[in-house]
């Protein structure tokens, strides 16, 4: 469900009314989307108002009915009831419709409260002289008025027609609390068609703050002595519905307002004058162009002459130019067929040179890129001999590790056999002393990686060459069996470094 109010929020005008449809900062219409708590709220305020409505059309039919037939109407007592409760409805109906249409009709409004005003008293008149009965009576059709009267009030915001009239009542609370500030406040709201209650109140304080200064400026109980009649006159528009600022500024717009009327016939003198001048430059102007006109004829008569004079002096001077001419454009032509003649050969001449040049510089290229080739065959023949050189000494160094390290075995097995007769005890001697043996398997993979470790040894021909954290890397070898093959290669180029004190030892 979506509505549209009348306007957006109000600015806050002394009037308390809403801004004029097409004035600028005038509020945009918004649409309302209820919620939908608000639909059932909005459903649940229908379906009240249709029981509330049937409740009371079935008591009042009763009652009312009952009334006519004591009251002699016979057999038209039923549609006589009828006609009231549907005289009611219809009015309330084409009521809401018209205010929804924009075009509202309040005598239907005042009908339709003067049939439930008719209906409450024909209800009560039952009852009558029992108060509480009769109050009881009249307390539905009082809820049907109400409900439709909200229903309406709605209707109308949502129609943009009760927007700049409806007018605030002071609330209860300030009736009771202050009835005589309350009636005055409440009686310059109507006299001064202020819609806003909290207008009233606002303008009211402005008011009572400017009597405060008066007394500040001048006493308390002579300042309405003292006081100019410009501040009086203050007072008096803000008793009349004005705001304290816009009376103070009221005497400023008249005073601009007069001045306004005084530039505007000060402006229309001025044109007046400057109408009367034109007129007068005008007429100068007519007579200067007839005077004009005349010595513009006799100019022509003498331009005549002269452009006679002219012509003939003009025909004399282009045949001598057309000579000079003539002469001046055979000797151009001669100087451009020389200079043509020169641009040609110094053409030709460039092109030899460049011809030449650029064989000299092919010669050189050639030169060059000979003698690149052969220092690039030069270093690949160095390179390939540096190649070959390393291939014999790396292959001479794992030789000469392969030598060595069957030297000891060799040594090593002989040494075991001799001290024990046991060859499985000579075998485990041999394993747990760490030496190289010759076995299969894991030994024969021990044996490379020890050859060549002692390879590269030899080859740099320097113990420490051979860092730990290469022959890991190398060989992909704990750091503990990279030790073990770097300190058995270490100890056999020792030994082969010095054979005697290994001996010895």
């Amino acid at each position: 469900m979506t509505l549209t109010p009348a306007t957006g929020s109000e600015p806050n005008r002394p009037d308390g009314g809403p801004l004029a449809p097409n004035a600028p900062g005038t509020p945009t219409k918004t649409p309302i989307k209820l919620s939908t708590p608000q639909k059932l709220l909005v459903a649940l305020a229908l379906a009240g108002g249709i029981a509330i409505a049937g409740i009371g059309f079935v008591g009042s039919y009763h009652a009312v009915t009952a009334l006519a037939y004591s009251k002699g109407f016979g057999s038209f007592s039923r549609v006589f009831t009828l006609g009231i409760d549907i005289g009611i409805g219809v009015f309330l109906a084409i009521d809401l419709l018209l205010t929804w249409l924009r075009m509202p009709y309040p005598v239907l409004r005042h009908g339709a409260w003067l049939l439930t005003g008719a209906t409450i008293v024909f209800n009560a008149s039952i009852l009558w002289p029992d108060p509480l009965g009769a109050a009881m009576h009249g307390v539905i059709p009082i809820l049907f008025i109400v409900a439709v009267e909200a229903a309406r009030h709605a209707v109308g915001r949502i129609a943009d027609i009760t927007a700049d009239k409806y007018m605030e009542s002071p609330p209860l609370a300030r009736w009771i609390l202050n009835p005589a500030g309350t009636f005055v406040l409440w009686r310059r709201q109507r006299l001064w068609d202020i819609r806003k209650w909290s207008t009233v109140l606002e303008l009211e304080r402005e008011r009572r703050i400017y009597i405060g200064q008066l007394r500040t400026q001048y006493s308390r109980w002579t300042w309405r002595r003292k006081a100019s009649a410009a501040q009086m006159l203050v007072l008096s528009l803000a008793g009349d519905g004005m705001s304290i600022q816009d009376a103070i500024d009221l005497p400023k717009r008249e005073a601009a307002k007069l001045a306004e009327a005084e530039d505007k016939r000060a402006a229309e003198t001025r044109a007046k004058t400057e109408a009367e001048a034109e007129a007068k430059h005008q007429a100068e102007l007519r007579n200067a162009e007839v005077e004009a006109k005349r010595r513009s004829e006799i100019a022509e008569a003498e331009a005549a002459e002269a452009e006679a004079r002219s012509r003939t002096e003009a025909a004399a001077e282009a045949l001598r130019l057309e000579v000079e001419a003539n002469r001046r454009a055979e000797a151009e032509a001669a100087r451009i067929l020389v200079a043509e003649t020169e641009a040609k050969l110094a053409a030709i001449a460039r092109t030899e040179q460049d011809a030449e040049a650029e064989a000299e510089l092919n010669r050189q290229r050639r030169a060059a890129e000979q003698a690149r080739l052969q220092a690039q065959a030069a270093r690949d023949a160095q390179d390939q001999t540096d190649a070959e050189a390393r291939q014999q000494r790396e292959q001479e160094a794992r030789e000469r590790a392969q030598r060595i390290a069957a030297r000891a075995t060799a040594s090593a097995s002989d040494s075991d056999s001799a001290s024990d007769p046991n060859p499985k005890r000579n075998a485990t001697s041999v394993s747990a002393s760490g030496s190289v043996s010759a076995i299969g398997g894991r030994g024969a993979k021990k044996q490379a990686e020890v050859e060549a470790v002692l390879a590269r040894l030899i080859e740099a021909a320097d113990p420490k060459s051979y860092p730990l954290s290469e022959v890991m890397a190398d060989f992909g070898l704990t750091q503990t069996t990279a030790y073990d093959r770097l300190a058995l290669a270490q100890r056999l180029y020792a030994e082969v470094q010095n054979p005697k004190s290994t001996k010895t030892a």
